[in-house]
């Protein structure tokens, strides 16, 4: 996310500067887009094949591609040079992202797994802050590369802290020697010609639509592909999942939100005039309002469930956006919205992470993460160039028509996302988070004699055998018969809103043979 925000500052700077030698606007997002495209591309395969072949593995392996690609960014002369050095890292980050969570989730309990995903989500919001407290003062008194600096150094310090994760991490949760590389490539492919298609579409014409059928025919052969492989790039097993496909859908148009903000502000602020070092502290106080609000999603969630959170986060993005919509410049009213973005982007962001990542079975977490994140990127894609397109053509009026067509998008996509996680909550009213009932071995072995006890009375009052053979003795009918009598029998009862406890009981006979619990 250090690296996102750094793209987002850059593109901002080198809009209204020389550095962009005047290039339009649809083509200097490339430098976000150009890392989207491979992470969109390679986060379901990456993730899958972190559970398959070890997520510590896959982690060490896009850290190493992430910083050379940072590396080229920063000594790369040419503008083809740069976006090819952004897909690499890219690449980097689509290993990082699923098999850094996986890691997590995988080694903490049950119980912990949603307060790690919260502090995990809270992350990004840290990592923004970081890099726009930094960035403002690195790109004004070095250029818009010395951005891509720190982003490097911490991708180092990361690998270097790789060595103290546990064991465990690597070891895979299938063995297999045969991946699908096939149907990988398959993935790939489909993903970064739709988002190609999807950043050109406004100066290629038909040729993007050529590539938007041409994205789909690759999706369903990778979809064959799949059925077919004893090992697939794509965990089919997933979208049966209950909650999955919701979640999924939920997620795209958090990255639709999410990333086209991010993109915006920016340029909204650069473009009036204030200078890079100004511009870093209004956004500031919307990535403290990130981290804070993802963090506190950990605990509000047990209690709203995750589609609870992300309604409140969808309706109060969409409410900010409304009040941005209001202000013609700079004032307390707008960076009073620019908050609640980041309060709605921070619920949003665990949100739509546990309600796609913990549907999975543990080991699947890699796949899940990896598929929730792609379409968070491939809703990235989708934001950042729409927030391009419609600065340069935007179809309201006045002095900032770009930037209030912009957010009259960010604003229906908060009530679709709204809407959706609103009738996921109305169809399942009761389903706001699972209810563990803890049962004590002590107990269970109680239950176990009782349950021996009650099959004795049951072989007592059968009656004799008519044969000459004798009757086969068994452990439980070797009771004696004074014990069968009055044998106590604990029984259990456990409600999701109370404990569990023993229930205590004597099976009492009766002279005429039969038996009761008293």
């Amino acid at each position: 996310m250090a690296d996102t925000t750094a793209t987002t500052l850059a593109v901002g700077l080198m809009r209204n500067s020389a550095a962009g030698n005047g290039m339009p606007l649809n083509d200097l997002v490339w430098l976000t887009s150009a890392a989207f495209v491979p992470i969109a591309s390679l986060l379901a395969t990456a993730g899958r094949w972190a559970d398959l072949f070890g997520r510590r593995r896959v982690l060490v392996i896009g850290l190493l591609v992430f910083i050379i690609g940072g590396i080229a960014t920063l000594t790369v002369p040419s503008w083809p040079g740069v976006l090819v050095a952004r897909a690499i890292q890219g690449a980097g980050a689509a290993a990082m992202i699923p098999a850094s969570l996986a890691v997590l989730l995988g080694e903490l309990p049950e119980q912990q797994r949603r307060g790690a995903i919260a502090l995990w989500s809270s992350a990004s919001g840290v990592g923004c802050l970081l890099m726009q407290a930094a960035g403002g003062w690195l790109a004004a008194g070095f250029g818009w590369r010395a951005l891509f600096a720190p982003v490097v150094v911490t991708g180092v310090l990361l690998l270097v802290a790789c060595a103290w994760l546990p064991r465990s991490t690597d070891r895979p949760a299938v063995r297999a020697s045969r991946p699908d590389m096939l149907g990988g490539w398959l993935l790939a492919a489909s993903i970064a010609t739709i988002v190609l298609a999807i950043s050109k579409m406004t100066t290629w014409g038909m040729d993007a639509a050529w590539l938007a059928c041409a994205s789909l025919v690759l999706l369903l052969a990778a979809l064959a592909q799949a059925r077919r492989h004893r090992v697939p790039a794509i965990d089919l097993t997933l979208w049966r999942r209950p909650g999955f496909a919701w979640g999924w859908v939920a997620t795209w148009g958090f990255g639709v939100l999410s990333y086209g903000l991010l993109t915006l502000q920016p340029l909204y602020l650069l473009q009036l005039g204030f200078p890079m070092v100004e511009v870093a502290l209004w956004l500031t106080p919307t990535s403290v309002a990130v981290a804070v609000t993802a963090w506190l999603g950990g605990k509000v969630v047990r209690k709203i469930g995750p589609y609870g959170l992300i309604y409140l986060g969808a309706a109060v993005c969409g409410g900010s956006c409304v009040v941005a919509l209001a202000q013609t410049s700079p004032t307390l009213w707008g960076l009073a919205a620019s908050v609640g973005v980041g309060i709605g982007v921070g619920a949003l962001a665990p949100g739509t992470s546990m309600a796609t990542t913990l549907t999975a079975q543990p080991h699947q977490y890699a796949s899940a993460v990896g598929a929730a994140v792609m379409s968070r990127m491939v809703g990235g894609a989708v934001g950042v160039a729409a927030v391009s397109v419609l600065i340069d053509h935007p179809f309201m009026t006045g002095p900032l028509g770009g930037l209030a067509s912009a957010l009259a998008i960010c604003v229906a996509v908060s009530v679709l996302v709204g809407a959706l996680a609103l009738i996921k909550m109305l169809r399942m009213p009761h389903a706001t988070g699972e209810v563990m009932v803890l049962v004590p071995r002590r107990m269970l072995l109680e239950l176990r004699t009782t349950l021996a006890t009650v099959a004795a009375e049951a072989d007592a009052l059968l009656p004799a055998q008519q044969t000459g053979e004798s009757p086969v003795t068994s452990p439980t009918t070797a009771i004696p018969q004074q014990r069968r009598a009055t044998a106590p029998a604990p029984a259990m009862r456990a409600t999701a809103g109370s404990p569990t406890r023993p229930l205590g009981g004597t099976l009492v006979r009766s002279p005429e043979g039969l038996s009761s619990w008293q």
